[in-house]
């Protein structure tokens, strides 16, 4: 086994209520399925736009940076709503 998602424990341990590190570190959790995508691709850009922000922002990172950019995506508002992998 290279790396285990911990999924399954996650999910109990919401069911069972408790209260850990573990349950409150989403990205600790599942960040290694976000960076697996640098398997197929060099360069990712997620374009994320929330109902409560006017701004769409844009986070890209490339497989050989060990620095993401996060800023306002500067095609606007093109998603409305909702988020946009691109790999």
């Amino acid at each position: 086994t290279i790396a285990r998602s911990g999924t399954s424990e996650f999910l109990s341990t919401l069911e069972k209520g408790e209260k850990t590190e573990t349950s409150n570190n989403l990205i600790g959790n599942f960040g290694l399925g976000f960076y697996s995508s640098f398997l197929v691709a060099d360069r990712v850009l997620v374009s994320s736009q929330s109902n409560s922000d006017d701004k769409q922002w844009v986070f890209e990172s490339n497989a050989d940076a060990a620095e993401f950019k996060i800023s306002e995506d500067p095609c606007g508002n093109s998603l409305g709503r909702g988020t946009e992998i691109t790999m």
